[in-house]
């Protein structure tokens, strides 16, 4: 009987410091993924760090542009009404009074939500109109007390104004009261307001 003999190749052996690089090799790519992976929990923290900064400057600028838009008009129509109500002011509803100038033209002073309006006429001709423009959400009123005068009532915007805080009452006049003037809850902070007295006419 013969026997046959199979003669494998012999491969060559790899010394143990190939070994100990490879091993180093798998380590630093897991070490690199970790890496990247806080790298990018980072990045995201920063983002969103910078994006409620940017907020918060946007909302602060806006609330400046509104109260800025507040006190201007406050201060121009008080001024006007001041002017015009020297021999007087007679009251008619809430949402209108009316002075006789020294120069025999008839004033008139009307109010639409955030929207205060003076004509001033000679007869059936206009000689003037102006208005005065209050933040979106803000009512002007006007009342008499028990001695006559006459109180223009300025309420500033509510907090739940829901729409673009920025804009003004004239640019909002199309949407219902509901929404344009929400009623502030009784357990909310108030919107804050500014009464300017005026003389009234006696009867």
């Amino acid at each position: 009987m013969r026997k046959t003999m199979h003669h494998g190749v012999a491969r060559p052996s790899r010394p143990a410091s190939w070994n100990r690089f490879r091993s180093a090799g798998m380590m630093r790519r897991g070490s690199l993924f970790h890496y990247t992976l806080i790298y990018m929990t980072l990045a995201s923290a920063l983002l969103a760090l910078a994006g409620v900064c940017l907020h918060t400057i946007l909302k602060a600028d806006s609330a400046d542009r509104r109260e800025s838009l507040f006190l201007t008009s406050l201060i121009r129509a008080e001024r006007q009404l001041r002017e015009d109500s020297e021999a007087g002011v007679a009251f008619e509803s809430e949402s209108a009074i009316s002075v006789v100038s020294s120069q025999q033209t008839q004033i008139s002073w009307t109010t639409d939500r955030g929207i205060l309006r003076r004509t001033e006429k000679r007869g059936d001709e206009v000689m003037n109109s102006d208005r005065f423009i209050f933040p979106a959400g803000s009512q002007v009123l006007f009342a008499v007390d028990e001695s006559m005068d006459v109180i223009v009532k300025v309420v500033e915007p509510s907090v739940f104004v829901k729409y673009i805080a920025a804009g003004n009452g004239g640019s909002h006049l199309s949407k219902p009261v509901k929404e344009s003037s929400p009623v502030t809850p009784s357990h909310v902070a108030q919107p804050g307001s500014v009464e300017i007295r005026l003389r009234g006419v006696k009867p």
